[in-house]
């Protein structure tokens, strides 16, 4: 991707500020960004870097006398994307809160200067993070950027629990104290450090407005064919995608090929695996080539991870991926590959909008009960301390709440019983805006990327359909039906064709999670535990050779039960260091 760096206020460049703002530059060089478009206004100033090495890339800078506009990630709107788009837009609008963020699609940070007012904010769900260190006053695209700004990175304790534990931070807080995630609903005017709010939570809430299952998968399918169609009008037939024999890849494709688009195909597991057989087998059957990536035995021919190739890491993947930055190369090999020469890469990742993702009946929840349906999947004593385990999960519990534009505080709040509607919303709120936001401004650090199943208006009706029609899989299956039933047709790796309907098989499975009380869900990684099915882990001796994990006393390491909680956790001690 792109990459952006503002800097504001009166002594933003002086003193000690501009030692902060030479550490923050150089980060960006090490990053392999050169030659940046500098942007200025009275009292502060920016830098736009393009994509290094893609023609094509993400984001974009127009500039206009003394206004400007600069764009990281990506963003389309009726058939525009890149320069096209900012140059529309400064046309049109003097400020952001009146664009049509609404109906602007794709994952993007956007610095806009009009009439002597400079804003900065993101796209409505937020799948783009915009960082701030040196007290505000150095603003940037990555994280890396603003962690140099700092001269002694001092820990989080709860924030780095959670990246260890959780796979993200799902607030504007993260590990490093000091370095903070602008507030995704709001824009900031750089020039009075004045914010308003652009994205109330309000404004997601929809009236119920289908009659019929039937008339719900028209008007999404619907709405679906004409993202698509402004997203290939904006970027061209060039377009790759995995696919597997689930839901929302099956989506995506189908989605494609109802534009009259063939993508470019890949597959990621061992040619014997059920999911590759069955998606290689769809592909075959549409006439469309598909790559075979197995990136378990591609890693193993690499060479082992080193500490230079560790430092490669961060800066590729900006420090704090979700996966962590413990690997050989093949995934950064994969996402490179994936975005070559200018081609859009798209991910089905959000397609659960459509779906019943936290695996609950049709009832009324809480905020607390959200985090034990789903966010315990972790041994408590990981975190030794019982004040700072209760601190953790209220902090879970507070940050669902905030994200539907709830008050939070106290336990009475956190038990307080939300609508279904609103519990749909969570999952788009708090767990793409938090988790998958940080995977997919990684992934377009270095290309054309999109999610385009997480549309704003799609979210906003997707959350109002009846969880009864998406709980099996029900809507999203008829919705691929529509599109395409040739892409629908056949196996999947839920056990049934699409084209059908859920089988009954499939259903019974279902249902067997979703009556799965929720004080069962909270214990069940202390269950697992107990049957031995949850043991504790390590880090492999390959990572100890390329890095010295120190000891730590805000995770006990002696409860940790996943590789990747292990490779964040040595992640985040080597951006200490």
């Amino acid at each position: 991707m792109s990459l952006l760096i503002a800097f504001v206020g009166p002594s933003a460049r002086t003193g000690l500020a501009e030692a902060a703002a030479q550490r923050a530059i150089g980060a960006a060089h090490e990053q392999g960004f050169a030659q940046p478009q500098s942007l200025v206004w009275q009292g502060g100033s920016a830098l736009w870097f393009a994509t290094p090495g893609n023609p094509r890339g993400s984001g974009a800078c127009a500039v206009q006398g003394s206004d400007f506009a600069a764009s990281v990630g990506t963003a389309h709107w009726k058939g525009l994307a890149g320069q096209a788009l900012l140059t529309r837009l400064l046309a049109e609008f003097d400020r952001p809160q009146d664009m049509p963020l609404r109906d602007l699609s794709g994952g993007f940070a956007m610095l806009f200067a009009r009439q002597g007012q400079v804003w900065l904010f993101n796209d409505a769900v937020g799948l783009q993070k915009i960082y701030s260190s040196a007290l505000g006053s150095i603003l940037s695209t990555s994280l890396l950027v603003c962690r140099a700004a700092l001269q002694q990175p001092q820990l989080n304790r709860l924030r780095a629990q959670e990246y260890v534990l959780l796979g993200a931070n799902h607030a504007t807080q993260t590990p490093l104290e000091g370095l903070q995630i602008l507030d995704p609903t709001q824009a900031l005017e750089l020039r009075g450090g004045k914010a308003v709010l652009l994205h109330p939570a309000p404004a997601w809430r929809m009236p119920a407005a289908f009659k019929s299952p039937a008339e719900a998968v028209a008007t999404l399918s619907d709405m679906i064919v004409g993202n698509f169609s402004s997203m290939l009008q904006a970027y061209g037939p060039s377009v790759g995608m995995a696919l597997s024999g689930g839901f929302d890849s099956r989506l995506l494709l189908a989605a494609l090929r109802h534009q009259g688009v063939a993508p470019h195909l890949y597959v990621y597991g061992h040619p014997d695996l059920d999911d590759v057989r069955i998606a290689s087998a769809k592909a075959h059957e549409l006439g469309l080539p598909i790559e075979c990536i197995d990136k378990v035995s591609a890693n193993a021919a690499l060479p082992q991870l080193s500490p230079t190739l560790l430092r490669e890491n961060l800066a590729f993947f900006d420090g704090l991926p979700v996966d962590g930055v413990f690997d050989r190369g093949t995934d950064r090999a994969t996402r490179l590959a994936q975005v070559a020469g200018g081609m859009l890469n798209l991910n089905g990742g959000g397609g659960e909008i459509f779906r019943n993702f936290f695996y609950l009946p049709g009832r009324v929840y809480s905020a607390n009960d959200l985090v034990g349906a789903f966010y315990s999947n972790w041994l408590p004593r990981a975190i030794a301390n019982a004040d700072e385990r209760r601190a953790f999960t209220a902090a879970t519990a507070d940050g669902i709440l905030t994200c539907i534009g709830f008050e939070s505080g106290s336990n009475k709040l956190r038990s307080q019983v939300l609508s279904r509607s609103d519990v749909e919303l969570v999952y788009t709120l708090f767990r793409l805006r938090w988790w998958m936001a940080r995977n997919n401004t990684v992934a377009a650090r270095h290309g054309a990327f999109m999610t385009p199943l997480v549309q704003p208006r799609l979210v906003e009706l997707a959350a109002q359909v009846p969880v009864a029609w998406k709980t099996f899989g029900e809507l999203e299956a008829a919705i691929i039906t529509r599109l395409s039933p040739a892409v629908a047709r056949g196996p999947s790796n839920y056990g049934f064709d699409f084209s059908q309907g859920p089988s009954a098989a499939h259903q019974r499975y279902i249902k067997a999670t979703l009556f799965r009380p929720i004080g069962v869900r909270r214990f069940s990684a202390r269950i697992r535990r107990l049957l031995g099915r949850n043991p504790t882990v390590s880090a492999p001796n390959e990572w100890l050779h390329a890095f010295r994990l120190p000891k730590v006393d805000w995770i006990d390491m002696a409860y940790l039960t996943e590789i990747p909680q292990f490779n964040r956790l040595c992640t985040l001690c080597a951006l200490l260091e």
